[in-house]
């Protein structure tokens, strides 16, 4: 370490301490600011900053308010319920039912839990309905008294007489046309295939009883806390399956939330695990100290506590897709620190510790220009996930770079032990063979032909779903509960506005023709409007009128028949049922999701499409309307995925021209050219790798080949500067190899994109380093 007598014997050094010092306690106040950030947002904070769902790495649809909002109200619906199913060979399933439904109730995690239809509540139903039944008629009972009222006589005198209808004297004095209970028939169908039985909603499927158990939750399925209740539910399945002899069966968004947090927490410990541990092993190997392992492990940690405070504050949130990418900069951020501990092992006793910073100052800062021009590049796209995972990047970048500019200067006085550079005769040797024309022309251009030939196979998928992992066993079981209920899970509908309520469902009504043409045409394999629950205005005042002249006209004629002693006749005057009033009422509670509400001085509501076969058709139709929108939000994620991916390729090539001009500025056109195109032929070759494994490249890829390019133009740069240093090629061997070592553990990932994006960079970098030094030129030789 420097006495106090060499410092004072020399100005100009003292006076460097003095500064280095200065630096250093700079950056440690912000270093603690850093601290205290994190401690504020993620220890004092009611709930968790780290964010789950998807959905928020999107860009909210800004050009249709309209369309959005439905899918909010759709996908909200749909994601706060949990749909268990249970079955079991003898009547324990009702057993087994009902303690599952008391189970799922005691843990607290439940807003609601329907089990055992109480009678209240199906009378409370039951009583709406019946309240209103001389002003709602199924399309079939419509039709028959718009054509042939004497028609619905022959019905009731049909159905009297089979001894399966289950008409009573009591329905026939409440209702003695019998159209309330075909009316009822009908809602029931819409609902689901599940009828009542002994309270429960019960269906029959291949000679087995299935019973269904729903339940709301407290906390949206994206919450950690609510994802966390997942184990606590298994634990009730098993233990009502073993005791009742039943099995379980249950799907919901939940699950999945579930399932791809725990995976991706999995892969953030393992690739953090791993980076981590091949560092400790990379840096006792090679520096066989303690020192030089407690700065490389200071500047990553410093990397990653800036990256989360500041994402944190600036977000609110970070998503968990971030935290994956950020465990893998692990490999990234401890490139500065190799290339000054190689200089500090090189140096020997000679080592002095600020001009070993200022012999890497320029390439290392150079590098980190180069990675920020990469990154930042993408906080232009308005795309959430994009910036978040730009912005995360560039502040653990900045922060490891700071880390060393400050503090090693500081911290890493002492000289390490006198000995030689691990594995200099191989550092020699190969940086001999790139004294020859051939290995210097012929490396390059063989790299790039075998790169090319994958290529021919070469297309892009957007798929929304190759972001989420999608386990089989869940799939299934979602399968088999749509199988049994007779209702497909879907997120292709249409969006219908109007001006008020009643032109809103006049229009939903108009609407129902082309559906049913569609359904009859095998286009559609059903639909889900709210115009089967509840009639317009004049729809239920025509129903009414139509009621009312089958009591006048076929009164007579049913009286006869039937031998009444009374003359049947419609006493209830007409009350119109408003769309509000409905749905402020329990029975809506299952289908208000459909109505969307106010939204820009408008009405919406949503029409839910399942098995649709038609896309374009139904998207053509839509599309010629000026109050309906085809919405399909997988389909609308992909195509921006599509249009994203296409943006990152401008910004890439745009990032690339930026450097190149840099470099061109700094180290003249050719050498400028040599020291690119290692890193262009990385990225052809990334994008090989990927395709030759069989993987559909999408939007990730070209994330990846941000990554190859300001990773790849550092290795080259470091040669460009300090030419052929055996340090240099040692401090760029480690930087790969924990690189390598991090993305390659991505690429294992269970999430598509994920894994395609790790076997993107892990070979992109590994030509990268395979072809950094072309970048060498004599003429820099120091």
């Amino acid at each position: 370490m420097l006495n106090k007598h060499n410092s004072a014997s020399n100005p100009a050094r003292f006076i460097a301490t003095i500064t280095s010092k200065k630096l250093a306690l700079a950056w440690l106040t912000l270093v603690l600011v850093f601290i205290a950030m994190l401690a504020k947002q993620w220890q004092w904070s009611a709930q968790s900053p780290i964010e789950t769902n998807i959905l928020k790495l999107l860009p909210v649809n800004k050009q249709n308010p309209v369309a959005e909002q439905a899918f909010e109200a759709v996908s909200g619906n749909l994601s706060d319920k949990v749909v268990f199913v249970v079955t079991a060979n003898d009547e324990r399933v009702f057993s087994a039912a009902s303690q599952l439904a008391q189970s799922l109730t005691e843990t607290g995690r439940f807003k609601q839990v329907v089990g055992k239809v109480s009678a209240k509540q199906q009378n409370q139903w039951a009583e709406y309905y019946f309240n209103h039944r001389f002003q709602q008629l199924t399309p079939e009972q419509r039709l028959r008294l718009e054509v042939n009222p004497q028609a619905q006589v022959q019905y009731v005198l049909q159905s009297l007489y089979n001894p399966f209808s289950g008409v009573t004297g009591k329905e026939l004095t409440s209702d003695p046309f019998l159209l309330f209970r075909d009316y009822l028939n009908q809602l029931s169908q819409l609902s689901s295939a599940f009828t009542l039985e002994q309270g429960f909603l019960t269906t029959t499927f291949e000679n087995r009883k299935y019973v269904l158990v729903s339940a709301t939750l407290n906390d949206s399925p994206y919450n950690l806390n609510a994802q966390q209740g997942v184990a606590e539910i298994v634990a009730i399945e098993d233990s009502i399956s073993e005791q009742f002899d039943a099995q379980m069966l249950h799907t919901g968004v939940l699950f999945y939330a579930q399932f791809g947090t725990e995976s991706a927490k999995s892969e953030i410990s393992t690739i953090g695990l791993f980076s981590l541990l091949g560092i400790v092993v990379l840096i006792v190997g090679v520096f066989r100290s303690a020192a030089p392992l407690s700065l490389a492990l200071l500047s990553i940690g410093i990397g990653l506590l800036a990256a989360l405070a500041m994402t944190t504050w600036i977000f609110g949130t970070v998503h968990l897709f971030s935290l994956v990418f950020g465990a893998s900069l692990i490999g990234v951020s401890i490139d500065y620190a190799f290339h000054y501990l190689t200089e500090r092992l090189a140096a020997g006793q000679q080592w002095d510790s600020r001009k070993g910073l200022k012999h890497i100052f320029a390439a290392i800062t150079m590098g980190l220009v180069t990675s920020l021009i990469g990154y930042l590049g993408m906080l232009i796209a308005p795309f959430p996930g994009l910036q978040q995972l730009a912005l995360f990047s560039s502040i653990g970048l900045i922060a490891a770079y700071a880390t060393v500019v400050a503090w090693y200067p500081v911290l890493a006085i002492r000289p390490s032990a006198d000995r030689p550079l691990p594995g200099q005769k191989i550092w020699h040797q190969w940086l001999m063979l790139w004294e020859k024309p051939r290995v210097r022309v012929g490396l390059p251009i063989l790299s790039l032909a075998v790169a090319l030939f994958p290529l021919a196979n070469l297309h892009y998928d957007d798929d929304i779903r190759q972001l989420q992992a999608m386990p089989d066993n869940l799939k299934q079981q979602e399968q088999l509960i749509n199988q049994l209920s007779g209702i497909q899970s879907s997120q292709q509908m249409l969006v219908v506005t109007a001006e008020d309520d009643e032109a809103l469902m006049q229009r939903l009504e108009s609407l129902e023709t082309r559906l049913n043409t569609w359904q009859q045409q095998d286009k559609i394999q059903g639909y889900q409007s709210l115009s089967q629950y509840l009639g317009s205005f004049s729809r239920q005042e025509q129903d009414h009128q139509l009621i009312a002249s089958l009591y006048a006209n076929q009164a007579a004629q049913l009286q006869s028949n039937l031998k009444l002693t009374t003359l049947p006749s419609l006493n209830q005057l007409f009350t119109a049922v408003s769309v509000q009033d409905y749905l402020a009422h329990p029975v809506s509670e299952a289908v208000r999701f459909l109505y969307v509400g106010q939204v820009d001085k408008q009405v919406a509501a949503v029409v839910v499409l399942s098995g649709l076969n038609a896309v374009e058709e139904v998207r053509a139709f839509a599309a010629q309307q000026n109050d309906i929108s085809y919405l399909d939000k997988a389909e609308e994620i992909s195509i921006l995925f599509a249009d994203y991916r296409v943006k990152v390729m401008e910004l890439l090539i745009g990032a690339l021209t930026v450097i190149a001009l840099l470099l061109a500025k700094r180290y003249g056109l050719k050498h400028a050219f040599k020291i690119l195109i290692p890193s262009l032929i990385a990225c052809v070759a990334g994008l090989a790798a990927a395709t030759a494994v069989g993987s559909t490249l999408n939007l990730f890829n070209l994330l990846a080949l941000i990554l190859i390019v300001g990773i790849g133009i550092d290795y080259t740069l470091f040669f460009a500067e300090k030419a052929r240093s055996h340090s240099t090629l040692l401090a760029i061997t480690l930087s790969a190899l924990t690189t390598l070592l991090s993305f390659g553990l991505l690429s294992l990932s269970q999430t598509h994109a994920i894994h395609s994006f790790g076997i993107t960079v892990l070979s992109g970098i590994f030509v990268a380093w395979l072809l950094s030094p072309l970048a060498i030129e004599d003429r820099k030789q120091q």
